[in-house]
């Protein structure tokens, strides 16, 4: 009976004890940044004037710029015309008027079991 209890006894030290014996320290450099103290109204006024120099070099060089344009306020091509609006959307409809009466589409008429 004594064996079991100081095996028990044994169990829970060892479920209890690593928090506490095993727990790292925590000293600044190692697991964290060493505190440092706020920067200063000067320090950071240059840090930004460095930025936005480093920010027209790079403009300057014309770096990470893709060749053809994402943005839609880029593109070169004029925006359509109400008419040249029209004109495509007739020809969509009439493409789909001609496409449904091929009957292409849907190749089985069986309903999906869902």
């Amino acid at each position: 009976m004594f064996k079991s209890s100081l095996c028990i006894a044994a169990f829970i030290a060892a479920l209890v004890a690593p928090p506490a014996v095993f727990a790292q320290s925590d000293t600044p450099g190692e697991g964290r940044a060493a505190p440092s103290k706020p920067a200063t109204k000067e320090e950071k006024k240059a840090a930004r004037a460095k930025r936005q120099a480093h920010g027209k070099e790079i403009a300057k060089k014309d770096e990470g710029r893709l060749e053809d344009p994402v943005h839609k306020g880029h593109s070169s091509k004029k925006p359509a015309t109400a008419e040249e609006k029209a004109a495509a959307k007739a020809a969509r409809q009439a493409e789909g008027k001609e496409v449904s009466k091929q009957g292409s589409g849907r190749l089985e008429d069986k309903p999906t079991s869902r």
